[in-house]
Order: structure tokens, then C-alpha cells, then sequence
């Protein structure tokens, strides 16, 4: 049985030499690097809104898939902290005792520690507690990054919008070119009149390029989100409607009861009380069971020596003695506790505030929208298309026309930031309740 034990010893210092050497004597090679996740110019041309590229994202973002990959990560540690540690092979040899059934030649055993009842179960439930944290910090980042997405399309609403609205006016302004030129053929205009048009047009042309510069960057946002090289194509985000958003109450209920902020910081607590479970348990001590064995020669001193072999059972445990560091550990779950549980309450605290505010600026913004379109817009067309035709007649001057033409460009572009601004709002909205 010695042999044996020595050979097996033996096969185990071997095998772990050959995980840190190599056979040509050479230092080891380096474990490969997981390869990083490039962008890649995917197709995005089926998406028709922001629900769509929000879900392209949460597929391909570098930084959900490394926050998938840690709480399957820390998944893995339940099983270990749940198993026995491996047990001991201890072998002896040397000048030892003789006993009157002979010398003994060699002694060898096994030996399992087991801890106290409740101690690895409870370590495999705090592990349990702080994977599933980990998994609702993947949803809440998620809920993130789908906020993200939507603020990008709108704002390549707004630019889009812009430009479209920009350039209706501009050619609004070149067919009115053509009556200015006509009245001051007439003499019925001042030349004035025609370098004035010429400045409106050039600042018509500073606003388009202002927001072809936006639209720019708001792609880039996007390409950057969905994890995709810059300058990679998009689909267009002018016209998309404007969302709507559920009541107040239902949504801060939702927000308190189900985000997954909320539910991360009420597993931590969960871990910590597991943790003081565990730390409650370190004053009871644990144990050692092993069996041994002894080789012993039928020579010896004794006449009567009959070689006969020893083999016998132990039992140990061990004593813990010094209890500073449990009660240690008991307090620092504890305070663990605490901690996690005022994590919960700031984190509802937080949520209210975005809710009610994201529901307020959308409540706002969307009234805003319906005072445009119903009312404020339709007026200044109005206004705009009399005072074109007192112009025309000389009935009105060129600073009334511009005035009303300069009014109603102003109220279109105001439409289309409100209509902006209910999308981001809403889709803030939609993040701090937890809803995808």
C-alpha cells in the first residue's frame, strides 16, 4: 500500500510540472487572450424604429456581453463554495516504531475535512445571491443602453428634421426671390429688399449646415451603440412618431417593485444575509474523519511477530478558539446588510425622481406639440400666406413678410424639438420603470 501511495504522489508532482514547464525546457507559453469583439458593419436597414436598433444593441454591445459574461462568472462560484475541499493523502516513512507484531515499515492515509452542517450551503446561497445580482445588473444595463439608442435616433430625428424643414424654406425663399425681383423690376420695391432675401437664404444655409453636422454626430452615436464602424449606413429617423406613455402611478409602481436596480441591490442584501448565516456558524468547529494504514514487517525484535498490517479510523476537529475574527465576520455581515438594504431605498428614491420627472417633461413637451400643431402653427401659415399677398400688392412690407415667414419657420423647427423631446422623455421614462 506504501508503494502505491508513492507512486501516486509521484504521478501528481509530475502532472503538475507539466502544466508550468514545457518538454524543450522553455518557459511556458502564455494562455491566448479571448478575442475582442470588433464592430462590425451588420444590416440594419430592416429596422423601422428605435425598438428595433435598441435590440441590435443589447445583442452586440462589448459591454453587455462582458457583463453576461461576469454574472455567469460569478455562477460558478455556488458549485465550488457547495463541494468539499479535496481531501489529504499523507504518507509516512522512515525509522519508526516497532510494535510486537513487527517493525513498521511505512504508514499511509486519507483524511476529508468536513464542514460544520450549514456552512457550505449557506457560502453556495450568498454566492447564488450575488450571481443573480449580477444578472439583474445585465438588465439594468440593458434598460440603459436601450435609453441610450432611442436618445440618439432622436436626436437624428431633430437633425433630419431640421434639414428637411430648412430646406422646404429655402425654396420657399427662392419662389419668393422671384416676387421681389418682379416689384423692384416694377419700382415698386427698394433693391434692399433682394440683398436682405440674399442674407435669409445664406442664413437658411448656415442652419443646414449646422444640422447636417448634428445628424453626423447622432450617427455616429448610433453606430457607436449598436457596436458598429463609423460611417456605417442607418436607416432614416424622419417622421417617426411620437411615443406614448403610460400613467404615473402604474409606472412608479412598476419602478419600485420590478427594475432591476431595485432587485440587484435585494439580492446583495440576500447574499449578506447568507454571509451572516455563515459567519454565525464559524463558532462551531469542523471536522476530519481519515482513515490510516501501516505496513508492518512479520521480522522484528518480538519471537512472535506476525506481520500482521495496522489499519484504523481517525476522527478530529478542529478549535476555535479565537473568536475576534468571527465576531469580525458577523459584523461585517451585518453591516453588509445595512448597506444593501439602504442601497434598495436610495435606488427606489432615485427611480421616483426620474419617473415623475421624465413623465412631467413628456407630459409637457407632448402638450406643446398638440399647441403647435393645432393651433400655433396653422396661424402663422395663415399669417405668413396673407402677408405674402399684401406683399405681392404692396399692402405690406418686406419686414412684415419676414417677420411672418421667419414666425412659422420658427414654430415647424419648435414642433419637431418638442417632438424630439417627448421621444427622449418618454424613452427615460421607460428606463427608469424598468420597462423594456
Amino acid at each position: 500500500m506504501i508503494r502505491y501511495a508513492s507512486v501516486l504522489l509521484g504521478v501528481l508532482a509530475v502532472s503538475a510540472c507539466s502544466t508550468t514547464s514545457r518538454p524543450d525546457g522553455r518557459a511556458p507559453v502564455a494562455l491566448e487572450s479571448a478575442p475582442v469583439s470588433a464592430a462590425i458593419d451588420y444590416p440594419v436597414a430592416s429596422a423601422s424604429g428605435p425598438a428595433d436598433l435598441a435590440w441590435l444593441a443589447v445583442r452586440h454591445h462589448p459591454s453587455l456581453k462582458a457583463a453576461r459574461h461576469r454574472a455567469e462568472r460569478l455562477a460558478q462560484k455556488a458549485p465550488q463554495e457547495r463541494s468539499l475541499p479535496d481531501p489529504v493523502l499523507e504518507v509516512s516513512a522512515g525509522s519508526m516504531a516497532e510494535t510486537a507484531a513487527g517493525r513498521v515499515d511505512g504508514m499511509g492515509g486519507v483524511k476529508q475535512k468536513i464542514p460544520f452542517p450549514g456552512k457550505r450551503s449557506s457560502a453556495a446561497a450568498a454566492a447564488d445571491s450575488e450571481a443573480a445580482a449580477a444578472r439583474e445588473d445585465v438588465m439594468a444595463l440593458e434598460l440603459k443602453l436601450t435609453e441610450q439608442v432611442h436618445a440618439a435616433w432622436w436626436d437624428l430625428y431633430l437633425a433630419e428634421e431640421t434639414i428637411r424643414i430648412s430646406r422646404e424654406n429655402r425654396t420657399v425663399l427662392e419662389d419668393l426671390r422671384g416676387v421681389i425681383d418682379a416689384r423692384v423690376a416694377a419700382d415698386e420695391a427698394a433693391q434692399a429688399d433682394q440683398l436682405r432675401l440674399a442674407g435669409e437664404i445664406s442664413l437658411v444655409d448656415r442652419d443646414i449646415a449646422d444640422a447636417d453636422r448634428l445628424r453626423g454626430t447622432a450617427r455616429a452615436r448610433l453606430n457607436s451603440l449598436l457596436n458598429r464602424p463609423a460611417g456605417a449606413s442607418l436607416p432614416s429617423a424622419a417622421r417617426s412618431r411620437v411615443p406614448s406613455a403610460g400613467s404615473l402611478d402604474s409606472l412608479l409602481a412598476a419602478a419600485e417593485a420590478n427594475h432591476p436596480e431595485v432587485t440587484a441591490a435585494q439580492r446583495r442584501a440576500d447574499a449578506f444575509r447568507h454571509r451572516l448565516k455563515r459567519a454565525e456558524l464559524e463558532k462551531f468547529p469542523d471536522f476530519t474523519a481519515g482513515v490510516v494504514g501501516a505496513s508492518v514487517s512479520d521480522s522484528g525484535l518480538s519471537g512472535v511477530a506476525n506481520g500482521r498490517d495496522q489499519v484504523y479510523a481517525t476522527l478530529g476537529i478542529n478549535i476555535p478558539l479565537w473568536q475576534e475574527p468571527r465576531r469580525a465576520m458577523i459584523r461585517e455581515a451585518r453591516e453588509g446588510i445595512s448597506e444593501t438594504e439602504s442601497m434598495v431605498a436610495a435606488a427606489r428614491s432615485d427611480l421616483r425622481y426620474r419617473v415623475e420627472d421624465a413623465w412631467y417633461r413628456a407630459k409637457t413637451a407632448r402638450e406643446v406639440v398638440r399647441l403647435f400643431e393645432t393651433r400655433l402653427i396653422p396661424d402663422a401659415r395663415q399669417a405668413y400666406e396673407v402677408t405674402l399677398a399684401g406683399y405681392s400688392s404692396g399692402k405690406s412690407t418686406y419686414t412684415d413678410l419676414m417677420e411672418t415667414w421667419q414666425g412659422l419657420l420658427g414654430y415647424r423647427l419648435q414642433l419637431a424639438k418638442n417632438r424630439a423631446l417627448v421621444g427622449k422623455a418618454t424613452a427615460t421614462l421607460r428606463a427608469a420603470a424598468g420597462i423594456r
